[in-house]
């Protein structure tokens, strides 16, 4: 009875994830296929709200975590994925903004050059040819979801770490709580116009 449950709530969580997605608002994105890999170009300018430009001013590291994932149209399971994270510090001796994303470091000007850098993503592999091969031809979306300090997976887990125990529906409820204390400070959601897999 127990297994029975589980797998209905499965089931369910399934569908749901998958119903979101569908639903996704949908926002112009450049998708093109040089030399066989997928490449995205889109802006997510707009999660910096008033506030969140107020915080970027305040002299300590905000983050940026951009998740791109592309789905066969109608599955939950992506077949490529790509995380792109953006540091911006405001450097109140200089007055200028210090932008990280992965190795490389620069100083901009003003806020919205820090901005620019770290949400307008400009044609940015996301598959290489040998992930993209099982979905020749298919039908495919990406969604994207832009992240303004989010807390950490390590950290989040950390704050979550419950005792062992046989009951399956622990994982569950420990996830659902997670998603709800373990939120970014601002995220905004979208997803592309459907389109085939050359």
């Amino acid at each position: 009875m127990r297994r029975r449950s589980v797998l209905a709530l499965a089931a369910l969580l399934v569908a749901t994830t998958a119903f979101a997605q569908s639903h996704l608002p949908e926002r112009h994105v450049d998708v093109a296929f040089p030399s066989g890999a997928l490449h995205i170009g889109f802006s997510a300018r707009d999660i910096a709200d008033e506030s969140v430009r107020r915080s970027l001013t305040s002299g300590l590291t905000k983050h940026f975590v951009l998740t791109v994932q592309a789905y066969p149209r109608g599955s939950t399971t992506p077949f490529a994925s790509r995380q792109l994270s953006c540091a911006v510090t405001y450097d109140l001796w200089q007055e200028a903004y210090v932008v990280q994303r992965g190795r490389r470091r620069e100083v901009v000007a003003n806020l919205d050059a820090a901005i620019a850098r770290c949400l307008v993503v400009q044609n940015v592999a996301i598959a290489a040819p040998p992930a993209l091969a099982s979905q020749h031809g298919r039908e495919a979306y990406v969604a994207v979801r832009a992240e303004f300090n989010p807390i950490s997976g390590s950290a989040c887990a950390r704050s979550l770490r419950r005792p062992g125990g046989d009951d399956p529906l622990g994982p569950v409820v420990v996830n659902i709580v997670r998603r709800e204390i373990c939120q970014s400070e601002r995220a905004l959601e979208f997803r592309s116009a459907a389109f085939r897999v050359p």
